[in-house]
Formats: structure tokens, sequence, C-alpha cells
């Protein structure tokens, strides 16, 4: 993937340096069991895709040559997993989407939606991921754009969607929130394009190439032409993973090619602008080595990212004798109240970030997140307005269960508890 030159982006750290110093890193730790390994005879490397299941709290990755999926509790990474093994291999990814309970396997030019088990092997040309994923029946419709900035979608049926029937599927979705799509889109300019199904906007955000989307919004926040990752609220996210040392290349020449090289984390919000710039994620990592480390002999990896609905970061990097597992919370841009519910309250820096949201909040507002925090797991809603916000949520699924159904794990009980306690205030 290139990268994008900003001459900007000095005076945009210095700018963001208060968010900067908000956003923590985390590394969750490291697992034996998955190892590095580069690909032979036209095979891909491994591991390669990852899926975070927030609610449960495990991450997933796809493993070659054994062909099996390895997932790793998020509380305690370890070699102590569950491995499945899988009968039809789908392709490889960056990421997958896991639908019907079934995974989809995700690249920045390609999407391969499977269906009763068996992957579509050529697979749906798009550019730079998907954009989004709605409800559709009891399956799932996801949304893309291709080269051009047409808006597309495929379902969990195998139905691939023109760009005039993924818009009308927005209105008969949503109308509400298409309405709201056409104001933005009007305010962009760019509204008869959308009723012309010539352009892809959903609530705030305007979703095609990062060259459109910097063309319509005047700025970007970006830096690759390669993978965009969106949250429910639309905001874009990107990672660029690189190492740090000299290394002798094949002809055993002294390079210094990796020597101010660094990975780098971007979070753009809808309106182009950069609310989020980490350039010091090598700092946790052993594997990629940081400022100060000299490796002499390129270290051999790879690395894949992951974007829960509500903003939170999960990556991995493999190492060819161990993987590292990391975690960035979401701090950032509107309070979000489903990765809220995900972290619950912690004693630390992300509690504290609580501490400061939640006073801010109305009632309505914190019965909501309270709410919200139940509806991960399937709980049935008696009020017709909470039945209506959650039933449009593509994470939630109404299981039936009531509230003394759940048992909640202690960092989500401890946020309710807190909620209850400002409610009460």
């Amino acid at each position: 993937m290139k990268k994008i030159k900003n001459k900007f982006v000095l005076m945009i750290f210095f700018l963001c340096i208060f968010r900067i110093e908000a956003q923590t890193v985390e590394k969750l730790g490291t697992t034996k069991l998955v190892q590095y390994r580069s690909g032979r005879g036209g095979s891909v490397e491994t591991p390669y895709g990852i899926y975070v299941d927030e609610i449960n709290q495990t991450i997933t990755w796809f493993h070659e040559p054994e062909a099996v999926f390895c997932t790793s509790s998020l509380e305690k990474i370890s070699d102590d997993m569950k491995i499945s093994k899988i009968n039809t291999r789908n392709a490889p990814g960056v990421l997958f989407a896991k639908l019907n309970n079934e995974f989809w396997s995700i690249q920045s030019s390609c999407i391969f939606p499977v269906k009763n088990g068996i992957p579509m092997w050529e697979g749906i040309i798009l550019q730079n991921g998907i954009s989004f994923i709605l409800k559709k029946g009891n399956g799932y419709i996801v949304y893309y754009v291709d080269k051009n900035g047409i808006p597309g979608a495929v379902d969990t049926e195998g139905k691939i969607y023109t760009n005039k029937e993924a818009v009308e599927y927005l209105k008969q979705y949503d109308s509400d929130k298409y309405e709201e799509s056409l104001s933005r889109a009007e305010e962009l300019g760019i509204k008869d394009l959308l009723e012309n199904a010539e352009v892809l906007v959903w609530s705030k955000r305007y979703y095609s190439t990062l060259d459109k989307m910097e063309k319509v919004l005047g700025k970007s926040g970006l830096i690759l032409y390669g993978l965009i990752q969106y949250d429910m609220q639309g905001n874009a996210y990107q990672i660029d993973f690189d190492w740090w040392g000299n290394y002798k290349n094949d002809w055993g020449k002294l390079c210094d090619e990796g020597t101010e090289d660094n990975s780098d984390f971007v979070c753009e919000d809808v309106n182009g602008n950069r609310i989020v710039l980490l350039t010091n994620l090598n700092n946790y990592s052993k594997i990629l080595g940081n400022k100060g480390d000299y490796q002499e002999t390129r270290p051999e990896y790879s690395t894949s990212w992951y974007v829960g609905f509500g903003g939170n970061i999960y990556y991995y990097i493999a190492g060819e004798e161990y993987t590292e597992v990391f975690r960035i919370r979401r701090t950032w841009g509107d309070p979000d109240f489903y990765a809220m519910a995900i972290n619950g309250y912690t004693d630390d820096e992300y509690g504290k970030y609580v501490d400061e949201v939640l006073p801010t909040l109305s009632k309505s507002a914190l019965r909501l997140l309270r709410n919200t925090i139940f509806a991960l797991y399937g709980v049935h809603f008696n009020s017709d307005d909470l039945t209506t916000y959650f039933d449009k949520q593509v994470w939630y699924t109404d299981e039936g269960k009531s509230f003394s159904d759940i048992q909640l794990p202690a960092h989500r009980q401890k946020l309710v508890e807190i909620i209850q306690k400002q409610e009460k205030e």
C-alpha cells in the first residue's frame, strides 16, 4: 500500500497532542501457538486475518497450513486456545466479518462472501474494504464502493446488489436515517448523485475512495491508499505497520532503510479531520522494535488489525517465535455507547475516561447506555423506544432473555452500577 506524503503531519501532531495523551495502547499478551510463516510454493503467509468477538471477548486468527481458526480469550492471551478446523477454506484476507456464524474474508480490494459454508471464490471487487453492515431479514447486507466510488452491496443469501438496489434498500431499512443522509449529501454538494445512486452516504459519512473523499470533504486525515475500516459513527481508521532497525539485504549490503520508520495509527472523522494520530506503536512491540533498537536482520512478521463497531482497535504482530496482541480502547470523538458497554468500567485510564463522560450525559442517554450493556446479551425490551432503537443495531439480536437471565461480567456490572448512581443524582 502506498503511503501518502503529508507535509502537515507534524503540525497536526502538535494540534492533537492532548488527544494523543488520552490514547492507551495495551499489550494484552503473547502466544507461541500462533507464529509467522512465510508463504511457500504459492501458498500465503500465515497467520492471516483477524476477527474479534467483542461481546465474548475473544480474538480469532486463521492459521495455515493446518487450515484452522485459533481463538483465544482477550483477557488472557495464551497458548491455551480453541482450535476449529474448517471443511472449506476461504481466501486470505486482512480481517474477517462473522455473519450468520460464517467467516467472510475481507481485503482492501475484495470481499469473499460465504453462503452455507461455501466461499464465493471469485470474490467481489471493491475499493478500500467494506463500508458498513446492516441487518437484512434473518441475515445481513454488506455495503462497499468500487474503484469509481459507485455503491454496491452483497447479502448473506448471496445476492449481489446493483448500485440502485443498494441505495433503495437504505431507504427501506431506515427512512429517517436516509433523510439524514440526503441532508448530509446536500451539504457536500452531492445530493443529486446520492438520489441517482452514484455515491454512498449513510448518516453523516460519505463513503468513497480515498481520493474522492478528500476532494469532496476538502481534506483528508488518512495516510494510505489501502484498507479503510469504519466504526458505526462513520469515523475512518487506518494503521500502517513498519519495523525499526537496520538490516542486511539479500546481497549482504548494509542498509539503513528501516532506521526512521515507525508504525502509525490514524482516525478521521466524517468531516475529514484527523482526530487521532499515534506514531508510537513500535514502542509496545518487541517484534517490530523501536527507536534505539538495532536489528541487523529484517524481522519476518505479519500483521492485521480490526475495528469494532464502536471504534475499539485490536491488532496483532506475528513474529517467527510468537505473536503479540494489542488493543486501543475508544476514547476519542463523541462517546460511543456500544464501545462503552463493551469496555465496561476498569480501574485504569479508561475508567478515568468513563468518569469524565458520564456526568455530561442526560438522563435519557444514561438510560440508553445502561440498556446497551444488557442488549449485548440479547435481552428482550418491552419499551417501544428501546425496541425500535436496538432492532436497528447490527450487533443486536433479540434472544428473548429477561434482565434476570443475564449474569454480567464484573467490568460491565460495575459500569451498570455507576450509571445507576449517576441516574439518581
